[in-house]
């Protein structure tokens, strides 16, 4: 419910068929896991670091960012990796020091043996309250799929899109 009250504006991508809520004074909270709270620390470390990577693809350079997970939402696969559970989650949202909501999105992952990548499955990224990039293509991007052993490849590509 508190979530429910943070959210005053809502943004409709009808190409992909998801509803995305974009608040432009949503404040962060840090302490609530959302959904996510089946993930240990280290899972969680690798998950932010790897989802910090990736943008880093589309543009964002900034250090120092900080994970909202407290609307996070579980929306389908999941998989038992390093000290938790994870599930591709919709409903992260990323800060910077200055609390500035930096991107919002849906994150998508690949798990198979060893192999653990997470990866964002659509994105937005934000600079003082301006949508300055929105990834809504299906798939996993170029940059992606070059990280992925070939044996897995036809496995993420099918799930992915």
């Amino acid at each position: 419910m508190v979530g429910q009250a943070r959210r005053t504006e809502i943004e409709t991508t009808a190409n992909i068929g998801v509803v995305r809520h974009v608040s432009k004074t949503m404040k962060p909270n840090y302490k609530d896991l959302g959904f996510s709270t089946t993930m240990g620390p280290r899972l969680r470390t690798l998950v932010e670091t790897h989802l910090i990577n990736d943008l880093r693809h589309y543009g964002l350079e900034k250090q120092n960012l900080k994970f909202d997970w407290s609307e996070s939402c579980i929306e389908g696969h999941d998989t038992a990796y390093l000290d938790g559970q994870l599930e591709n989650y919709s409903g992260i949202s990323i800060f910077d020091n200055d609390e500035r909501l930096i991107a919002d999105g849906w994150m998508e992952f690949i798990h198979r043996g060893q192999f653990f990548l997470a990866y964002w499955k659509f994105v937005t990224i934000w600079d003082k309250e301006k949508k300055v990039f929105e990834k809504k293509e299906r798939g996993a991007p170029g940059h992606i799929l070059q990280q992925i052993p070939d044996d897995i490849k036809t496995e993420a590509e099918r799930r992915a899109g």
